[in-house]
Order: structure tokens, then C-alpha cells, then sequence
């Protein structure tokens, strides 16, 4: 299933445990030490989708997006990242959140988007063949 909107996409991390254990493993992390905070509230009205605990510090703040998005929206998502990322070197948090020194900022994507952006790629790189031929 492609997970079309970003909230299907969240429902099924925030509710399934397999995939909770698998970002645990990317993410060297021991499963029994995390907590999954969902729309968990940043600085300047930001809203991360999910901030990611260990033993009560940030280890992680995720980034999810759906699987129809286009060029812009997965840009859009890098920057995200790129937020949360100061965030962890500014130590900003609304809730005086300490952060782990090996924090990740993450962003989680269906690979329906993988495949999808594949072909922008390649249709792109074919643009751009063609126009310097």
C-alpha cells in the first residue's frame, strides 16, 4: 500500500510496533528505552510529527511524508530536517527537552516516493539531455 496521505502514513508508524522496533535498529537504539511523541510542538509554531525519546532525552525528531508528494514537498521535507537539526545544535525546545549527542533529525517516506522520484529523475535528466544536445 502506498500510503497516500502523510496521516495514513503516521498512523501506521505511530501504531505499529514492527516498524517502531526497525527505526529503533536504524537508529542504534535499544527498543525497550523509546517513546514516540506524536505532534510534538517546536519553536516559531513548528510542528514536528513525531519526536523520538530515549531514556526521557530527544534522540531523534521525524519527519514523515506521505506518498503522493511531489518535487516540492520532498524538498519542503529536507528543510524540515534541516530545522530540527538546529534545534538539537541550539538546544531549542518549548518543553526543555535535553537532547542526545548522537540526535538524528530523520525524514521517513514510503518508498512509493523512492520509485516516483526515480522517474522525476530520469524524465529530468532526460529534459536536460535533450536541451544540451
Amino acid at each position: 500500500m502506498p500510503y497516500r496521505p502523510e496521516k495514513d502514513f503516521q498512523d501506521l508508524i505511530a501504531s505499529n510496533n514492527n516498524i517502531q522496533k526497525d527505526i529503533c535498529s536504524v537508529l542504534e537504539m535499544d527498543y525497550k528505552d523509546f517513546k514516540l511523541l506524536r505532534e510534538d510542538a517546536y519553536i516559531n509554531g513548528i510542528t514536528a510529527d513525531f519526536t523520538l525519546f530515549e531514556r526521557n532525552k530527544v534522540r531523534a525528531i521525524i519527519e514523515c511524508k506521505g506518498g503522493a508528494i511531489g518535487v516540492s514537498e520532498y524538498v519542503r521535507g529536507i528543510g524540515q530536517i534541516f530545522q530540527y537539526k538546529y534545534f538539537f545544535e541550539n538546544h531549542l525546545s518549548l518543553k526543555n527537552y535535553a537532547f542526545y549527542q548522537n540526535f538524528n533529525s530523520v525524514l521517513v517516506f514510503p518508498e512509493s516516493v523512492l520509485i516516483s522520484g526515480i522517474i522525476i529523475l530520469w524524465l529530468f535528466l532526460l529534459l536536460f539531455a535533450s536541451m544540451c544536445a
